[in-house]
């Protein structure tokens, strides 16, 4: 017999040791399987009538038992990753996805697999205000993705996740530039947060939000010479927008009184 074969059955007779020990039986064991072949066939059998318990059970089986050079490894990372996704164990689902694509990167299912990491780890980023140091994990693994993956059928939804995300981020500082300006009236520090936002993520919906605000915080200071740049700015970068024209005019030396958006929704 094999090592790998002996660690198979080694492995089913603690299984099956335990379960007699306590009493309990389910309905899914792995020691019913004969070899990892049936278990994958088992698990995957369970996986698709949406027994995720059950299949999370049988691919970490899967996991420990299968040698690195098996070729039902990969495919073993990316069911039991779908299947914590699936249970919204979103830290769980985006650790087994990136054990995929980072020990199997040449594999068909690795930029799925990076795709799957980056929304794994956009989900556990549940809003805007919150700290963001999961959705930093999905835009750098999202951003890794399209550099490897440029031209791949995952590179369309990590760019969109990518967008949503960084728009995230711009309104993180949005909201504290415009706590600065509405209730402390501290002019100078609200400046420095819009500022962020439209050099950092210009192309994000809350960049014109900010460029509008920053028009009024230059306003507020009497800052004339900043507030017409701004003005400029905004023109070219938004020609067509209602609220820029009413907020600045349609030409340059035209300078009305600008009325400040409301923030975007969450």
């Amino acid at each position: 017999m094999t090592a790998a074969g002996r660690r198979w059955h080694t492995g089913l007779w603690i299984a099956a040791a335990l379960v007699a020990a306590t009493g309990c039986r389910r309905g899914f064991e792995v020691r019913d399987f004969a070899n990892p072949e049936a278990l994958f066939r088992g698990a995957l059998q369970e996986f698709e009538q949406g027994k995720m318990a059950n299949a999370i059970l049988g691919f970490e089986r899967l996991t420990l038992d299968l040698s690195t050079r098996d070729a039902l490894l990969a495919p073993t990372y990316y069911y039991l990753a779908m299947a914590h996704e699936r249970r919204e164990e979103f830290l769980l689902a985006a650790q087994a996805y990136a054990r995929l694509s980072d020990g199997f990167p040449s594999d068909s299912l690795a930029p799925k697999a990076m795709l799957g990491e980056g929304r794994a780890y956009q989900k556990l980023w549940r809003k805007p205000e919150l700290d963001a140091d999961y959705g930093l994990k999905a835009i750098g693994t999202l951003r890794v993705l399209l550099t490897a993956y440029p031209d791949g059928p995952e590179a369309t939804e990590a760019t969109e996740r990518i967008a949503t995300m960084e728009d995230w981020l711009a309104r993180k500082d949005y909201e504290v530039g415009m706590h600065y300006l509405r209730t402390r009236k501290a002019y100078d520090s609200a400046i420095i947060y819009f500022q962020d936002v439209v050099e950092t993520y210009p192309g994000t919906p809350t960049a014109r939000l900010s460029w509008l605000a920053m028009l009024q915080a230059y306003r507020a200071r009497k800052w004339t010479e900043e507030a017409q740049e701004t003005c400029n700015e905004l023109r070219r970068r938004y020609p067509s927008d209602a609220e820029v024209r009413a907020a600045c005019g349609t030409g340059p030396g035209v300078d009305s009184l600008a009325t400040l958006p409301a923030p975007p929704p969450a």
